[in-house]
């Protein structure tokens, strides 16, 4: 007999499935932050090159600075030296094309307007260096592809709720070491970290939710479960719109993980039943809570605690040699 058709059997669709998904839904609500987190902690502000300090030492106002010092509409480059002929020069932009400039060998200056701090403004990722934002992104997704591939199999060797409790601890605490991050390097490292672990909760999460769902309900709990990271996405805008500085913000989103992931297991440990698939340690016996514990709230109806079990006496033995146990 099909666990499809074993779960029928018992009532189908009742109070523990839906408890069960509503618990895994609220992680996912908050892990749209750290996919989408580099739009507002990377964005890119309004730059040019910092005036010499010699020009910078005069009573000129800000815009005669900026006049001989940077070419107009420059933002990686600067003179040599300060032009003050040009302080001179009225009516049309006088043509500087021929005069010799050099790269911003002071550094940038940036419009906080927006946003206070980004990681662009904190380590200079523009001009030449700009391609390492991208490079930090790509790590991260890097990390969500690598941990598909490990959390994925330690999953089926030593259950999902246990990957799934380490994943929630592992991205709040790489999310919240990212925003310590004193160099870029340090940055991308616990990036790439916060990544796998993305890749852990999103797998165990919908696998959890739906293995436990009978097959007519199951399209509809995917659905469910992706607007849930919708509204995550609509959320990250809020908390990106009052939270300016890159620091804070990255704090901000990762903290929830790991200080709600304590309570969150406890609530889903005795709650959320081992996976329904079956690896290949162990027998499932009459007795396992796979056939006795979840009946008692699959559906309204009053079930007794023996059908499961009796159910689950009339499979089969395995016609193999290798045993066979449920995933957790």
């Amino acid at each position: 007999m099909a666990f499809a058709s074993l779960l029928e059997h018992v009532g189908g669709m009742g109070r523990f499935q839906v408890a069960s998904v509503l618990l895994l839904a609220l992680p996912i609500l908050m892990m749209a932050s750290h996919n989408l987190l580099q739009n507002f902690t990377a964005a890119t502000s309004e730059h040019r090159c910092r005036v010499h300090w010699e020009a910078n030492a005069t009573s000129l106002d800000p815009q005669d600075l900026l006049k001989v010092s940077v070419p107009q509409g420059e933002r990686c480059r600067r003179f040599v030296t300060p032009q003050w002929w040009l302080l001179e020069a009225n009516g049309s932009a006088p043509n500087t094309s021929w005069l010799e400039t050099e790269p911003c060998r002071d550094g940038w200056t940036y419009d906080r307007s927006v946003f206070t701090s980004t990681i662009i403004t904190e380590w200079d990722l523009v001009c030449s260096s700009r391609s390492l934002k991208q490079l930090a992104q790509s790590l991260y997704m890097t990390g969500i592809l690598v941990g598909g591939i490990i959390f994925g199999g330690l999953s089926d060797r030593f259950g999902r709720r246990s990957l799934l409790t380490w994943c929630y601890l592992q991205m709040g605490a790489m999310g919240i070491c990212s925003s310590f991050a004193p160099t870029f390097t340090v940055y991308c490292l616990f990036r790439f970290l916060t990544g796998t672990a993305f890749s852990g909760i999103l797998l165990n999460s919908v696998s959890l939710s739906l293995e436990w769902m009978p097959t007519r309900t199951r399209a509809l709990v995917g659905t469910f479960m992706g607007y849930w990271y919708t509204i995550g996405q609509f959320l990250l805008a809020g908390v990106a719109y009052a939270i300016p500085d890159w620091r804070w913000l990255q704090f901000t989103v990762s903290l929830p993980f790991l200080y709600n992931s304590p309570p969150i297991t406890i609530c889903i440990h005795p709650l959320i039943q081992p996976s329904t698939r079956l690896s290949t340690h162990r027998h499932l016996h009459p007795s396992h809570p796979i056939c006795s514990q979840p009946s008692r709230h699959l559906s309204a109806t009053s079930i007794h605690l023996t059908i499961c079990p009796s159910i689950c006496s009339s499979i089969p033995p395995p016609t193999h040699s290798s045993p066979i146990l449920p995933r957790a």
